[in-house]
């Protein structure tokens, strides 16, 4: 028994975003997602680390068969630093 064809890339990608908009886990549209080959690569910020791998599981349960690559960045919540005045 052979397995199906894969998704289109178009379809995979819609399908992910749609997930990702939708599962509350994840709920985030700012997401990129890219596919090269078999890996789906994951780009852009979120507010934390808790949605950020969120995100990355949303994907994994949706593309099974492909690689994650997380590549989301966290917004910092430090305060800023001093500022300098400029003469």
């Amino acid at each position: 028994m052979t397995s199906p064809d894969p998704l289109p890339d178009a379809y995979l990608l819609q399908h992910v975003q749609d997930a990702l908009a939708s599962d509350g886990r994840a709920r985030e549209l700012g997401v990129d997602v890219t596919v090269a080959g078999r890996r789906l690569v994951l780009t852009g910020t979120v507010a934390t680390v808790d949605q950020r791998e969120a995100i990355a599981d949303v994907v994994r349960e949706v593309a099974p068969d492909h690689e994650v690559v997380n590549e989301l960045a966290v917004m910092s919540t430090e305060e800023p630093g001093p500022t300098e005045e400029l003469a």
